[in-house]
């Protein structure tokens, strides 16, 4: 594909995502290009989409950040971290690429590609920051906005559904962290039984507080056993209006 055809397909690709009024397609083609085709093209490395990648990335975290902020009035500054550490992670902002065909773009080199590196999220991820960095500065003024409006408009329901997930993020650091908060201890796991064969067993675990139990727990493991009865514990609290996220 020649520059000129590309940027035919920068211009078809960035309309269908609402920004038919960007002309200046320079940027762009930077935030596509991964470290392995600059140093194949032997050009020099701030050609890469490093440095967009490194704007995009603080852009996207603000974004999401004030997204959360306002949502969840009552979350504490762990639980909404938690959340915004799941919706920045490499493996959802690589499906965000994906979503909109941000991977046919990619510009890597001959070996990477023979290694799968279209496919690698650790690449698509970067990427996906570094269009939103050229997103922000090519918009001028607007540019956070437009990132904003991007974000939300395209990606509100893939966030809802890892929002949908909040008590499945780790509930035993959760639960850590409102007694540390409530005198400075730790909850107390006990093996209650273990049934099964050595090779299929099932563990039920108890978790209490203060010397009173809070909830039971069972799994194939005597951590997803433990899993289980944080998430239960924390359930029994929020009903009680012990605990909020």
């Amino acid at each position: 594909m020649s520059i000129s055809d590309r940027e035919q397909k920068y211009c078809e690709f960035l309309a269908e995502l609402g920004f038919s009024e960007i002309d200046d397609f320079s940027l762009f083609e930077k935030a596509m290009r991964h470290t392995s085709y600059v140093h194949e093209a032997d050009i020099p490395v701030e050609c890469s989409y490093e440095r967009l990648e490194f704007l995009g990335d603080a852009v996207l975290k603000l974004v999401i950040s004030k997204y959360l902020y306002i949502k969840y009035p009552n979350y504490k500054e762990g639980t909404l971290s938690k959340l915004r550490g799941e919706i920045v992670a490499d493996k959802t902002l690589a499906e965000f690429a994906t979503k909109i065909g941000l991977n046919n773009f990619i510009l890597m080199s001959k070996n990477e590609r023979k290694t799968g590196g279209e496919n690698k999220q650790s690449i698509l991820a970067c990427a996906f920051e570094a269009f939103l960095g050229a997103i922000y500065l090519t918009c001028k003024d607007e540019g956070y906005n437009k990132v904003e409006n991007f974000i939300v408009a395209n990606f509100s329901c893939d966030m809802c559904k890892i929002e949908d997930n909040i008590e499945k993020i780790n509930p035993k650091q959760q639960l850590q962290e409102y007694t540390q908060e409530k005198n400075h201890t730790l909850p107390q796991y006990t093996l209650l039984s273990k049934t099964g064969s050595e090779h299929n067993s099932t563990f039920e675990v108890s978790v209490s507080f203060e010397d009173k139990m809070l909830a039971k727990g069972i799994g194939k493991s005597k951590k997803l056993a433990q899993q289980d009865a944080a998430r239960n514990a924390l359930e029994y609290l929020k009903k009680e209006g012990l605990w909020k996220q």
